[in-house]
């Protein structure tokens, strides 16, 4: 498993976690990054969560489809024909996928009354952890009825996941 709170190493040393268990994914090199303790290990490039379905933790009635991936520190997050709600906040981003930063700007497209849209998505707070919906100025005002794609990545400054969220 990871050697995160368990193996103690001098900065520079590797790990091969070569279990497939639930927490991550298939095998994943880790390196030792800070301190000489059992803490600050990093996984490495190939580690990676597979898609992940969350679309039950949409939050505020959204419904539609919705996924997240972590390859290495790269997160990518798809929102596709998310609709049914008015309210800003769609997604709550878990551990281990946050921005760390809330000037993430996104963009998105949006369809209201069968025409397109560009639209924005933005993080919803400083730690860069709630995905949020927008119009723009100039566009009609959100509507309930209104259809939301989304496909954007960032790097992460959060340390690998140790539980993977959705299914």
């Amino acid at each position: 498993g990871t050697p995160e709170g368990v193996i103690t190493a001098a900065p520079g040393s590797t790990w091969l976690q070569t279990d497939s268990t639930t927490d991550v994914k298939g095998w994943i090199k880790w390196m030792k990054a800070t301190g000489t303790g059992n803490t600050g290990w990093i996984a490495g490039p190939e580690a990676d969560t597979g898609w992940r379905n969350v679309a039950a933790a949409l939050l505020n009635s959204y419904t539609g489809a919705a996924q997240i991936r972590r390859v290495g520190a790269i997160v990518e997050l798809r929102l596709m024909s998310v609709t049914g709600a008015t309210a800003a906040d769609v997604y709550t981003l878990p551990t281990g996928f946050r921005t760390g930063s809330a000037e993430t700007r996104l963009i998105v497209q949006r369809i209201n009354s069968g025409s397109v849209y560009t639209a924005r998505a933005y993080m919803a707070d400083a730690g860069g952890t709630t995905v949020s919906l927008a119009a723009l100025a100039g566009t009609p005002a959100k509507a309930a009825g209104d259809s939301w794609n989304l496909n954007h990545s960032w790097f992460t400054p959060d340390a690998f996941p140790s539980s993977l969220p959705g299914s």
